[in-house]
Order: structure tokens, then C-alpha cells, then sequence
């Protein structure tokens, strides 16, 4: 797994000196991703790749609800998730008896969770199209072990860029029922949960492997245009980024390419539109070299081919 950074919102921060009963707010950003655990009813209304938002808040004077040696639970006093679904927001906040978080510690390893309770009556919105909600968590985890100062007292708010370089260990669950068996999962920021997959496919919808070759159909030399497509999708669970494309080869002021450059979330797909103008006769060929940052295929490529009919100007 790559390290990836993921975006983080820290406000109301206070100092460690504060006596007095000061809250502390954080907000947390991302994206949902595959997970065959999701119930089919819901994939159409929060698809990979669907922004979740999630704030929590404490009092930083609380002392503790509980301690051992190995861990602290602190009471929140805000735990609201918005999922921004495809007919609109779904947001459900914590009843604050039952919404806590911990600060673990173990050998090698640190973590920090943030939960709404365990039960359909711990939220104020208690169902999610047909499911009922029984917990909301987000678990940051840190195999460092540095990213947790202490237990007690809790801090004004935690360096999280020290969960940066484990963030395919932090995630988001909304459970949907009390086995745990049924749950939405997000990942953290622009780059969540583990890495991206690049598919790349024909505009006849066949699944190309890298270094196949992609033909156009004959074209006048100074003549028509001849236009085909591809499909670039991310088949993972991270966010695609660093999507380029290039051509280069004997033939490559033959073809052009056009891409939109953006990100591509998890599940999501977008056109390459490739055209082909031959400068002169007989067979021209070039190659177009996709890259991202997909670590199994960096990049990717796909040899173009075309005919180029009739004399033409060489040039």
C-alpha cells in the first residue's frame, strides 16, 4: 500500500493549559468504496466513491470515562456523519449518552476511535433507506506507534498527520445491523483504504491488458478523421490521481488523444477520446502510454495502429 494523504478539518483547537471547559471540534472527509459487505439496496444511493463528512466534538476538561494501563474512553459531545447520496444528504447525529471515543495503546501500535453507541436508539436518525443504523465508527490507525502522546489527559486536538503513512488502516464503517455482517465503509480523504486499480477497456467494451493493440479504420491521407474511444475506470478502492496521456513512436503526429486529467474515485470511469489523422500512406503506428498511480501498472499502453489511403504529401 501506497502512503497517501487524506484531508483533515481541525478547529477550536485550545491550548493544554486551559483549565476551564473548552470544546474541541474536529472534521473528517472522504469517500465510500467497494464493499461487497454493502446491502444492494444501498449501492445505487451511495455508490463507491459517494463524500461522507464527519464532525465530533469533546469537552477538553472531561476527564475520562474510563482508563486502563492500555486505553482511555472519553465522552463526545458531537457525532453527526452526512453522507451525500445520490437524491440527496442522508445525516444522522449520536444520542450523546452513548457516543464516546478511545485512545488505545499497544506494542507497536496506536489507535483512535470514534463511535456513535451500539444500538438503532443511539441515533436521531435511526435508519438508512431500508437498514437500521446500529453504529457509526472511525477508526484511525497508527502501526508506528507514535501517534497517540498519551492516554490522559486527552489532548486539545491529536497531530493526525501521524496516522498519514497508515491511513489504508483508518476507515469509516456505518453498521447496519447488530452482527456487523452488513456496513458502508469509507476510507479517509482523497486517497482511501487501500490503492487504485486502472481497467482499461474498447469502445466495444472489451477488457484490454497492457500492450494490446488498439486498430483504426483506414482514413484518407489529408482526408476525414477517423475517431474510436476507450474507457478508463478504477476498479479499486483509492482514488485514482496522476492520470496522463501520451503519445510517442513513428506515428504519433498521426494520432491525438484527449483525457481529462481529474481524479477518478473508486468505481467511477471516464472516456479518452483518440482520433486518427494520417500525414501519410500505409500503416502508421504509435504508442500511447497512460500513467497513474496505480502501483501494480504505472503505466499502462496500448499500441494504436491506423491506414493512411491514398499518395498524400509525405511529410
Amino acid at each position: 500500500m501506497k502512503t497517501t494523504c487524506f484531508s483533515l478539518v481541525l478547529s477550536a483547537l485550545v491550548s493544554a493549559l486551559t483549565l476551564q471547559a473548552a470544546p474541541v471540534s474536529q472534521i473528517f472527509e472522504g469517500v465510500t468504496v467497494n464493499n461487497p459487505a454493502q446491502p444492494a439496496a444501498l449501492n445505487a444511493e451511495f455508490p463507491p466513491g459517494t463524500p461522507w463528512t464527519l464532525e465530533v466534538a469533546w469537552d477538553n476538561a472531561d476527564l475520562p470515562l474510563d482508563s486502563s494501563p492500555n486505553d482511555a474512553n472519553y465522552r463526545l459531545t458531537t457525532l453527526t456523519i452526512t453522507l451525500e447520496g445520490t437524491s440527496g444528504n442522508w445525516t444522522t447525529s449520536a444520542v450523546m449518552d452513548s457516543a464516546s471515543f478511545t485512545l488505545l495503546q499497544t506494542t507497536g501500535y496506536h489507535e483512535v476511535q470514534f463511535t456513535s453507541g451500539f444500538g438503532t436508539d443511539d441515533h436521531t436518525v435511526q435508519t438508512i433507506g431500508t437498514s437500521d443504523v446500529f453504529s457509526v465508527n472511525l477508526t484511525l490507525g497508527d502501526p508506528t506507534g507514535t501517534a497517540v502522546p498519551a492516554l490522559t489527559p486527552v489532548p486539545g486536538s491529536f497531530d493526525l498527520a501521524d496516522f498519514g503513512a497508515s491511513v489504508s488502516q483508518s476507515y469509516l464503517k456505518i453498521y447496519l445491523n447488530n452482527e456487523g455482517t452488513q456496513y458502508i465503509l469509507g476510507g479517509l480523504g482523497d486517497n482511501p483504504v487501500g490503492d487504485p486499480d486502472l481497467t482499461v477497456k474498447s469502445k466495444s467494451g472489451t477488457t484490454l491488458s497492457s500492450g494490446a493493440t488498439l486498430k483504426l479504420p483506414a482514413t484518407k491521407v489529408d482526408g476525414k478523421t477517423a475517431k474510436t474511444s476507450l474507457t478508463l475506470s478504477n476498479d479499486g478502492i483509492g482514488n485514482l490521481t496522476g492520470l496522463s496521456a501520451k503519445l510517442s513512436g513513428p506515428g504519433k503526429r498521426d494520432f491525438s488523444v484527449s483525457l481529462q486529467a481529474d481524479p477518478l474515485a473508486p468505481g467511477a470511469s471516464r472516456k479518452l477520446e483518440i482520433e486518427f489523422e494520417p500525414t501519410r500512406p500505409d500503416k502508421r503506428t504509435a504508442t500511447l502510454k497512460l500513467t497513474s498511480n496505480d502501483p501494480d501498472r504505472p503505466v499502462f499502453e496500448v499500441t494504436l495502429t491506423g491506414k493512411g489511403k491514398g499518395k498524400g504529401k509525405k511529410r
